[in-house]
């Protein structure tokens, strides 16, 4: 295991265990831990200058979410997110977020429609720059003012998890600029329906917006490692 992990920060005041799960996990949302890759308690422990107790805790915790595996002779190893499981969560995010749209439509407030026409032209923006960073992080902001305008905690935390869990796949299917300019499009309508309130129309919207995000994966997207 050759990555860097980083020692604990005397000023990061949450439990050990919380901060090596937070950093093992998104080396393996970031593909910097490869599938099958062993993942060695003391190793972890001397990388972040800690005892073993807490990666012990961290590594089941990543167990149950399915993202390692303990394997007879081998110990712990990376699992990772299949294609199978990329497809799975497509699938719930197609419902989850028509169902943010929904609920934006019926509790966004004016000043949330407002921000969205900017994210929009921010983003056409970024498109035509090709500042591809800069349209990851606007399409990342611009996904969290709709979760904000559906007024929704429990909805929204459900969503960004399965965000997380996609992210290294979304880079994927957004490289393109073609995918970038369709999806532009497809957020234009989305806001569209917000702005007019139009419920079953945004729900719409939302599911065909994941279902096209699904395609573009599956026509490019690779799961590496």
């Amino acid at each position: 295991m050759n990555i860097e992990l980083g020692l604990i920060d005397d000023f990061d005041l949450r439990p050990i265990r919380d901060i090596v799960y937070e950093n093992l996990r998104n080396a393996i949302m970031e593909q910097r831990l490869k599938r099958g890759e062993r993942l060695v308690e003391n190793t972890i422990a001397e990388k972040m200058n800690i005892s073993r107790t807490p990666v012990r805790e961290a590594l089941r915790q990543l167990e149950s979410e399915g993202l390692v595996v303990h394997m007879p002779r081998r110990g712990t190893v990376v699992q990772g997110i299949t294609r199978e499981d990329a497809l799975d969560i497509y699938n719930i995010r197609e419902v989850l977020e028509g169902l943010v749209v929904r609920l934006a439509c019926e509790r966004r407030s004016e000043a949330e429609v407002e921000n969205l026409h900017k994210y929009i032209e921010q983003m056409e923006t970024a498109i035509h720059g090709n500042a591809y960073e800069k349209l990851m992080e606007l399409h990342h902001e611009f996904n969290d003012e709709i979760l904000q305008a559906a007024q929704s905690k429990r909805l929204s935390g459900m969503v960004k998890h399965l965000h997380e869990y996609l992210a290294s796949m979304r880079t994927v299917s957004l490289e393109s600029t073609e995918r970038q300019e369709d999806a532009l499009q497809e957020h234009r309508e989305i806001v569209k329906a917000i702005e007019e309130r139009r419920t079953e129309e945004g729900e719409a919207k939302a599911r065909i917006h994941v279902q096209k995000a699904r395609e573009a994966f599956l026509r490019r997207g690779t799961i590496r490692g």
